[in-house]
C-alpha cells in the first residue's frame, strides 16, 4: 500500500506539479469534444503504467488515456490477473485552468472486483488509501463512516438530471453542487465534508477507488437501483453516501424516473 502511495507522490512531484499553471497551448489537446488531455496526463500515465506493472509482476494496466486510444484495453478489467486502473490527472479541466482541485487515482482490480484504492491530491498532499478487509486511512488516520447523520440536512454532489432532483428537494438535502473532480469529492465524504455524491458517468478510473473506499470505510456506494457498482460495466448512476440511512434517503429523492442516462460526472 505504501509503495503505491509513494509512487503517486513521486509522479505528482516530478511530472504533474512542475506543469501546474505552466501549460502551454501545445501541452493541451482535445481527445474528444470538450474532453481535454494534457502532457501531464499522458506522461504520468506512461510512468505509472511501467512502475505499477513492475511493482506487481503479472499485473496489467488500464489507464484512462490508453483505454481512450484503444477500446480493447478496457477488456483487461475482467481478467483474473491483477489490473491497475489509473486516472493520471482527475480533474483535467481544473488543472488546465490552474485550479488546485485535481487528483491522481489508482485502483487495484482482480476478476472485476476492486481490492484496493488510492486517491492523492498533490496540492495539500492529501492521501486516501484503502485495502479490502483493512479499512481506509486519510493522511494516516483511520476513517470510520457509517454513523447516521447528526445534521438533519446534508450537502452533496450530483450530476445533471440528478442535480435537478436534488436541488428541488426540501426535505433532506440542504445544498447540492455539480461534479468538479470525483477524487476530491470522494475525499470530501471521507472527511465528513459531504454526505453524498451521485454520478452518471461511471468510468472505473474515476470511481473504482473512491466507491470502494466509501464502502470499506463503513459508508455505502451502489447504483441508484440498488445493484453493486461493476467496474467492468460502467452503466447507470452511482450513489455514494457516508452511511446506509443517508444513502437510502438520498436514493428515494434521486431515483424518481431514474433511467440511468449518462452525462458528465
Amino acid at each position: 500500500m505504501e509503495k503505491v502511495a509513494t509512487l503517486l507522490r513521486q509522479a505528482a512531484a516530478e511530472i504533474i506539479l512542475p506543469r501546474h499553471r505552466k501549460l502551454g497551448d501545445s501541452d493541451i489537446t482535445e481527445k474528444g469534444p470538450g474532453d481535454l488531455v494534457t502532457i501531464a496526463d499522458t506522461e504520468t500515465e506512461k510512468w505509472l503504467t511501467a512502475e505499477l506493472a513492475n511493482l506487481l509482476p503479472g499485473s496489467s494496466v488500464v489507464g484512462e488515456e490508453a483505454a481512450y486510444a484503444d477500446k480493447r484495453v478496457f477488456d483487461r478489467l475482467a481478467d483474473e490477473n491483477p489490473v491497475w486502473v489509473i486516472d493520471p490527472v482527475d480533474g483535467t479541466h481544473n488543472f488546465t485552468k490552474g485550479s488546485d482541485i485535481f487528483a491522481v487515482i489508482v485502483a487495484l482490480v482482480i476478476s472485476g472486483e476492486t481490492v484496493a484504492g488510492w486517491i492523492y491530491e498533490p496540492i495539500g498532499e492529501t492521501i486516501a488509501q484503502g485495502e479490502r478487509g483493512a479499512g481506509v486511512t486519510l493522511n494516516g488516520f483511520r476513517v470510520d463512516l457509517g454513523s447516521p447523520q447528526t445534521n438533519p440536512n446534508c450537502i452533496g454532489v450530483a450530476a445533471k438530471q440528478l442535480f435537478e432532483r436534488a436541488e428541488r428537494d426540501e426535505t433532506f438535502i440542504e445544498k447540492v453542487y455539480r461534479p468538479n473532480c470525483a477524487g476530491h469529492e470522494y475525499i470530501q465524504i471521507l472527511r465528513d465534508e459531504r454526505c453524498f455524491t451521485a454520478y452518471t458517468k461511471l468510468m472505473p478510473w474515476d470511481h473504482a477507488a473512491g466507491s470502494f473506499m466509501i464502502c470499506e470505510a463503513g459508508g455505502h456506494s451502489a447504483l441508484i437501483e440498488g445493484n453493486p457498482y461493476d467496474v467492468t460495466q460502467p452503466l447507470g448512476s452511482l450513489l455514494s453516501a457516508s452511511d446506509q440511512d443517508t444513502w437510502a434517503r438520498v436514493q428515494s429523492i434521486l431515483a424518481d424516473d431514474e433511467e440511468g442516462n449518462q452525462d458528465n460526472g
